[in-house]
């Protein structure tokens, strides 16, 4: 008789524990889904139209060595995106289109992939040959230095690196390029 109460006490006990871990992952899930959404895609991410674009040196996804300085000379595009973000899905598979509208080579095209390793590496699979990738840890050094407060986020210089266009989402504004 005693192992049966003893059997009850332990069953019910690890029912209030599953119980309240439960409801720990549900409140925490409910949080994140709050925080998703108050990134509104058409707040402002990224440095002012018409400021400098903030100089960085990192090292590429590639272990070459990128500093900003050197998209001078010419239009550049610079584009944030993170492995949590479905969008960021959309914008890596819209790319090639980007790239060829955008007229531009792969070293003049950036994406800063901000997340989990592996997922950064497939996305950066599928950007290879159409822009030089970043890798950061979330959140990263280069996306707090530019002011990134949603993803996908795309920035577009003018040879003189001053900011000439910002953008929230999968698509660009093209028309925005500088010629």
């Amino acid at each position: 008789m005693i192992f049966v109460v003893v059997g009850m006490v332990l069953v019910g006990a690890l029912g209030l524990l599953n119980l309240a871990l439960s409801l720990a992952i549900v409140r925490r899930l409910r949080r994140q889904e709050e925080q998703r959404r108050t990134v509104d895609p058409n707040s402002p991410s990224g440095p002012e139209v018409g400021t400098d674009l903030p100089a960085f040196t990192t090292p590429t996804l590639d272990g070459e060595v990128f500093t900003s300085a050197s998209l001078a000379g010419g239009p550049a595009a610079l584009s944030f995106i993170t492995t949590s973000c479905g969008a960021c899905d959309q914008f890596v598979a819209d790319m090639p289109e980007f790239a060829a509208q955008i007229g531009l080579d792969a070293s003049r095209i950036v994406v800063v992939i901000a997340g989990e390793p592996v997922k950064a590496r497939q996305m950066a699979d599928q950007l290879d040959g159409l822009a030089t990738v970043v890798y950061e840890e979330a959140p990263g050094d280069i996306a707090s230095l530019y002011s990134i407060t949603a993803t996908p986020t795309t920035v577009i210089t003018d040879a003189d690196l001053k900011v000439t266009a910002r953008h929230t989402g999968t698509k660009p504004l093209l028309q925005e390029l500088p010629a």
